[in-house]
């Protein structure tokens, strides 16, 4: 019963996506059997980072990575993007194709990060430093495994909003 509000109730939490969390994530290149840490988004963005972001499943880190008790692994994929991950394009959407193939150089990563800051700075986003801040020197640590799919130890770059 439980599981069927899931399903059917939208959370008003979910829907506020004008505040986002950009994190550093690795993650398995299958193609060339490499990790490599690309820049994931929490949500959706709002404005023209949009254009920058599309939704991937990643693989297993490792075949030893078990699926978490929230992940779409566990309960089924029932709500769209479930166990799905935010990913920073280098290109617009459609320009790079889908799926983490041969082409490593289509997300954005720990060397992009400048840029990053650079591009939501010209395009009207601001990085919340004071929020960004408390939650570095706070005691609950934003980042680490997702619950909800697969993922390694994902660290926090800041808060940002539009």
């Amino acid at each position: 019963m439980f599981l069927c509000c899931i399903y059917i109730m939208d959370s008003p939490f979910g829907k506020s996506n004008q505040t986002f969390v950009l994190y550093l994530e690795p993650v398995l290149n299958s193609y060339y059997k490499t990790y490599q840490n690309i820049i994931t988004i929490s949500t959706m963005p709002p404005g023209p980072l949009a254009e920058m972001v599309t939704m991937i499943n990643l693989p297993k880190l490792s075949p030893f990575q078990e699926a978490g008790q929230y992940s779409s692994q566990t309960i089924g994929t029932a709500r769209m993007g479930f166990g799905c991950t935010h990913v920073l394009l280098r290109y617009p959407k459609g320009s790079c194709g889908n799926g983490l193939g041969k082409n490593t150089d289509m997300y954005m990563g720990a060397d992009d990060i400048p840029s990053v800051l650079g591009y939501l700075k010209t395009n009207g986003y601001t990085v919340d430093t004071s929020l960004t801040k408390m939650m570095f020197q706070g005691s609950i640590k934003i980042g680490g495994p997702s619950e909800t799919r697969f993922s390694g130890e994902r660290k926090m770059i800041c808060f940002a909003s539009f």
